[in-house]
């Protein structure tokens, strides 16, 4: 009888110290391994939260964007002269200059070419050389025909038959050259006049009164003021 009760109690403590020692080491593994993948993983996020960090890195992205000097093509550094003209007389510009320089103001004349319609050339096409060009301006002139030889430009030792303001006019003129024999051909080209207009260096219009502007501008009756780029002027 106390062989048997021995014997189950040894079997009791040998359940127990197996539930113990693998049973609860075997459950306790599982919680380990996903503490240890949180903690690599730096902690779960739910997908909401994914999407707004994704939409503030977009928003930060496109802000700094368009606070990037993109704009770099504009020209921070330009700046605006006044302008008083044109002057169809130099004498008037000048007067200008003197009176506004003793005001304090830095002020200089500046010749601006200004596009105003078209002009038609006729024109023989140019000889090899200088020496046909006189043979063919002589030919011509003893057929009474009115030329002369060009002298520079892509045209040079060519012969010209005069410019005009008109189409129909180099045409007609055109017509009577090709009677004579002779292919001539109408070249169109920008008709540039100069212009004399006082120029004042940005920073030192806005000190000059009003009425000194006043009386500068009807000195002539085609005069303005006007503003434009300190820089390139004369190639208006």
């Amino acid at each position: 009888m106390r062989a048997i009760f021995i014997l189950l109690l040894a079997a009791n403590l040998v359940f127990f110290g197996y539930q113990y020692l693998f049973v609860a080491k075997n459950e306790a593994a599982p919680d380990a391994k996903v503490k240890t993948e949180v903690s690599a993983g730096g902690g779960l996020q739910l997908l909401a939260e994914q999407e707004d960090v994704s939409k503030l890195q977009a928003r930060v992205r496109s802000e700094v964007k368009m606070e990037s000097p993109a704009a770099s093509s504009e020209k921070p550094d330009a700046e605006f002269c006044t302008m008083i003209g044109p002057y169809g007389q130099l004498l008037q510009a000048e007067y200008a200059v003197e009176r506004l320089v003793a005001l304090g103001a830095v002020a200089h004349i500046t010749p601006v070419e200004i596009k105003e319609g078209e002009s038609y050339w006729v024109y023989l096409k140019p000889e090899v050389s200088e020496k046909e060009a006189l043979r063919r301006l002589y030919e011509l002139q003893k057929k009474n025909i009115e030329s002369h030889v060009i002298t520079k430009g892509e045209l040079t030792n060519g012969i010209s038959f005069g410019r005009f303001a008109d189409y129909a006019e180099a045409e007609a003129r055109s017509a009577e050259i090709k009677k004579q024999g002779y292919e001539v051909d109408i070249k169109m080209l920008p008709k540039m006049i100069q212009e004399t207009w006082v120029v004042i260096d940005a920073g030192f219009a806005e000190k000059i009164d009003e009425s000194v502007w006043a009386d500068l501008l009807t000195k002539e009756s085609t005069l303005e003021k006007r503003q434009n780029f300190c820089l390139g002027v004369a190639s208006q």
